[in-house]
């Protein structure tokens, strides 16, 4: 366990793509948003939802994907095995999403005591995500980060693994996958249903119960990846 947190330590040392970039973007994010929800309050312009909250998501996407290219080499080159990369890594990743989760849920507090900080606007209390319990409200913002956060780290290592073709080639595959079930649903009427689907279900369900099993088998893959990867 001591070699895992030396590991987790090590990586904290790139904490501006870990910690600075998730949050100065979502701010930044924030920022646009509340500026321009002034200017429409001004206008009389109702309360105003935005989805730039899921920005944060994207960029823990992207920082675990440069954590395999940038700490993988550097670790292994210390001696630390892949196993102990990987456990560490997704120690960090448990971490930061519990406590980023956390974050999201406070700063909606904040946001509905304030009334949309004072225009109005519904930026961290998105409805599509919010459910009356504080405990499932927090889970509903910490896993789809485990789900990102786990999805670029394995990405990472395909990119590692197999190089640029490698990460074309998965993107090829995931675009015919995403175009074939657009087609069979299209030919087979079956859209109305599909919306029926997502409609029908909890937002516990989407943000917690999904991802979960999602992450899992990405977790299982990126452990058969990093064993193959080379540096």
């Amino acid at each position: 366990m001591s070699r895992v947190l030396a590991v987790v330590r090590m990586q904290l040392l790139n904490w501006p793509i870990n910690i600075a970039w998730p949050w100065g973007i979502l701010f930044s994010s924030f920022l646009i948003n509340y500026a321009i929800q002034s200017a429409l309050v001004r206008q009389n312009v109702g309360d105003s939802t935005t989805g730039g909250m899921l920005s944060i998501y994207t960029v823990v996407f992207v920082a675990y994907l440069i954590s395999v290219s940038q700490d993988l080499p550097f670790a292994l080159g210390l001696g630390v095995s892949r196993r102990t990369f990987h456990l560490a890594s997704g120690l960090m990743l448990a971490t930061e999403a519990l406590l980023y989760g956390t974050l999201l849920y406070l700063f909606a507090l904040i946001e509905r005591a304030t009334d949309g900080f004072g225009v109005e606007l519904a930026f961290f209390g998105l409805p599509f995500m919010s459910t009356s319990n504080p405990l499932l409200q927090i889970l509903v913002y910490t896993v789809p980060f485990l789900l990102f956060g786990v999805l670029g780290f394995a990405v990472g290592l395909v990119f590692k693994r197999w190089g640029a073709n490698g990460v074309l080639t998965l993107s090829v595959a995931a675009i015919l996958a995403i175009g074939a079930a657009v087609y069979l649903i299209t030919r087979a009427e079956r859209w109305r249903a599909v919306g029926g689907w997502f409609v029908d279900q909890s937002t516990v369900g989407l943000f917690i119960g999904w991802p979960l099993l999602l992450v899992v088998p990405l977790a299982a893959l990126s452990h058969l990846l990093i064993r193959r990867v080379t540096v």
